[in-house]
């Protein structure tokens, strides 16, 4: 769709484009006053019109030649939210492969911990600071590695229930 609209664009700014050449070429061009300036229209208003469609052609093709995903429609593929678990490796093991070292650190204690903690007391057992330890959890709650809800002035921070259930039975 988007491909079919972009080419009647540039075919039709080339158009609007060589009939404005070819009027301006018939009119006198940059020289003189022909007799379109008689009329009343400027030969300036042919030479602009010449100029802008030419100018909007030159730039779709090169937005459809920088971006070439849209000359064809492309399945979109899902990603998965879990990483592949290898033959013999628990849940928990690929999720610490694709994490950092303080997201390990995290993973590690709140596994520790029985996969329930609050905020406050993940950030005192792991040293990070208070800004580090709501990043790293944030990122981990996005990933749905970690769920968090309110818990009076801090948060209450849980395992995922796919990571422990996994863990369970490994």
């Amino acid at each position: 769709m988007r491909s079919s609209i972009l080419f009647f664009v540039v075919v039709s700014a080339f158009v609007v484009s060589f009939a404005a050449l070819l009027i301006f070429g018939f009119e006198g061009g940059f020289g003189g006053r022909g007799p379109g300036a008689a009329m009343g229209v400027p030969r300036s208003f042919w030479l602009i019109l010449f100029v802008v469609p030419l100018v909007v052609a030159i730039s779709v093709l090169g937005y459809v030649l920088v971006f070439p995903e849209l000359g064809g429609e492309k399945p979109v593929e899902k990603p998965s939210s879990m990483p592949a678990v290898e033959k013999g490796e628990s849940a928990l093991d690929a999720v610490l492969r694709v994490l950092n070292d303080d997201e390990k650190k995290v993973i590690e204690t709140l596994v520790a911990e029985g996969g329930t903690m609050l905020q406050k007391d993940i950030r005192w057992k792991t040293g990070l600071s208070r800004v580090k330890t709501h990043r790293i959890l944030f990122r981990l709650a996005k990933r749905g590695v970690v769920s968090a809800e309110k818990y009076y002035n801090t948060n209450k921070i849980t395992l995922a229930d796919w990571l422990m259930k996994k863990e369970a039975l490994a």
